[in-house]
């Protein structure tokens, strides 16, 4: 069984049952979860952080952006602890979503990484690929793809 499951959350619908699947794994096998959720990074250009600067607005957009990951964790971790998992732990990371999840599994002795077959960069993962493969093909550990 399962020491170890991280999950990746992207505020998708897919992400959600992916998460409702590591939540049954977890309470069966007593497993610590792990819930992921990574942000890209919000860079602004010289101009627009000199209007943000003049309007004193400079850092708002990324407090929303953390606000709104925090709430895709906090809701996921909500339906871990009401399913009764003991051991739920929560991070926001920043940057590209599949390398982060594999930096993050191998650096916290993750034995299963599930997802969800699709998630909110479709048109993204058209052009170039998806999380979930890429996260299949390159994982050092075994991966669980929730397909709804």
């Amino acid at each position: 069984m399962h020491k170890k499951i991280l999950v990746g959350l992207d505020g998708s619908k897919h992400g959600i049952e992916a998460a409702q699947e590591a939540i049954e794994l977890a309470k069966k096998s007593d497993a610590e979860l792990h819930l992921l959720t990574v942000t890209r990074p919000f860079k602004v250009t010289p101009k627009l952080r000199q209007f943000l600067e003049a309007e004193n607005l400079l850092g708002e957009p990324k407090y929303v952006m953390d606000e709104m990951t925090n709430n895709i964790v906090s809701a996921a971790k909500e339906l871990a602890t009401n399913a009764g998992v003991k051991n739920v732990n929560t991070m926001v990371r920043e940057g590209k979503p599949a390398r982060t999840l594999l930096e993050y599994a191998k650096g916290n002795g993750i034995d299963l990484i599930v997802v969800g077959a699709r998630g909110v960069g479709e048109m993204e993962a058209a052009l170039l690929g998806s999380v979930s493969q890429k996260v299949s093909m390159l994982s050092p550990c075994s991966v669980m793809i929730v397909r709804s």
